[in-house]
């Protein structure tokens, strides 16, 4: 979920380069604000540098081979997966809270436009976002530290709030820890910040993680316990242990999924399996396993073509999944509106699903 540069206010980017409102040209840049100021920390931020090279971008390019490894997933059952016992209401096709065993979980491959609503966040480029399942609710943040939480139908639970000044500046992806019931914030400098999930109140020292990764553009936490890294500069999947100090396994997104300027994940609600997003030259999603292999192709949003079918953000970020009905979400990188999608197999209650061993 990053936010590159290229020379555009942001009162003008919908209207941007090559013919197609909102999105980005064939340089390489995707989501980028020209200036954006930091309301928490009272400092102005530079936009990203915008560059299809690592050298060019923040951070280091890894030497380590750009495949994923053959290591294999652990710990990809639920804490609770003594429980094998299902219970369904035909009429809505959801799963009680209480079953908590993933395999048993039809892995969702496509999901279909519901509708889009206005988050109200003053700061419009929508960058990072994650469910708390614990709460049943959604945070939604800007690159510069505006956030906002929602019910999920997308109506507004409080004010917009400011994002702590640790996590800042260039903000750029998130999710939750199920497991330490906590929010996990990452900025483009690749600095991981623990929150709490509702006050955003920072929790633990913020963390520079390493391993050559390179504008960090999105986060996910795996079913195994792991952190699942966008690394925009590298165009990596770097899959890094919870505590961030061990390297599990890197995967090529353009040489492997067919992805290039890789620019957001999610773990899919009640699967093991992710949505990995790019934004350029366009707008594309796939859904791959904790390997990179894939599941659903690359293709382009907006059409009949799975993983999203329908109406779509012109240029998406901040994508999520809530594991309380297994819809997903995709806001506009330069508008305040979000996107929902509902599961083609039908709406489930997952969240107990997701809690690693």
């Amino acid at each position: 979920m990053y936010a590159r540069l290229f020379v555009i206010t942001l009162l003008s980017c919908a209207l941007a380069a090559c013919g197609d409102p909102g999105r980005a040209d064939d340089s390489g840049a995707a989501t980028t604000p020209a200036s954006t100021t930091t309301s928490g920390a009272s400092t102005t931020v530079d936009a990203p540098t915008s560059s299809t090279t690592a050298d060019a971008l923040t951070g280091t390019t890894s030497s380590a081979a750009t495949t994923s490894t053959t290591d294999e997933p652990t710990g990809t059952t639920a804490a609770n997966s003594t429980s094998t016992t299902q219970t369904t209401d035909a009429s809505t096709s959801t799963t009680s809270p209480d079953f908590c065993d993933p395999q048993a979980v039809a892995d969702t491959t496509a999901f279909t436009y519901v509708k889009k609503f206005d988050t109200g966040i003053p700061d419009m480029v929508l960058q990072a976002s994650f469910y708390n399942g614990d709460a049943d609710e959604v945070v939604i943040m800007s690159f510069s530290g505006k956030a906002r939480r929602f019910t999920t139908d997308g109506t507004p639970k409080g004010d917009v709030i400011d994002v702590p000044p640790e996590a800042l500046p260039q903000l750029d992806g998130a999710t939750y820890d199920a497991k330490q019931q906590r929010g996990l914030l990452i900025n483009q400098s690749c600095i991981l910040n623990e929150v709490d999930p509702v006050t955003l109140a920072v929790l633990e020292p913020p963390q520079q993680l390493g391993f050559g990764m390179s504008v960090c553009a999105g986060l996910a936490l795996g079913l195994d316990d792991n952190l699942y890294i966008a690394s925009y500069g590298t165009d990596e999947l770097v899959v890094l242990s919870r505590d961030g100090m061990t390297e599990i396994r890197r995967v090529d997104m353009p040489g492997q999924v067919g992805l290039t300027g890789f620019d957001g994940i999610a773990l899919i609600a009640g699967s093991e399996n992710f949505l990995v997003m790019s934004t350029a030259p366009d707008a594309r999603a796939a859904i791959i396993d904790p390997l990179g292999a894939v599941v659903a192709p690359a293709t382009k949003l907006g059409l009949a073509e799975a993983p999203f079918l329908g109406g779509a953000p012109m240029l998406p970020d901040a994508v999520l999944t809530l594991c309380g009905n297994g819809h997903a979400w995709l806001c506009e990188a330069y508008d305040a509106t979000c996107f929902d999608f509902a599961p083609d197999d039908g709406d489930k209650d997952a969240c107990g699903c997701l809690i690693p061993q």
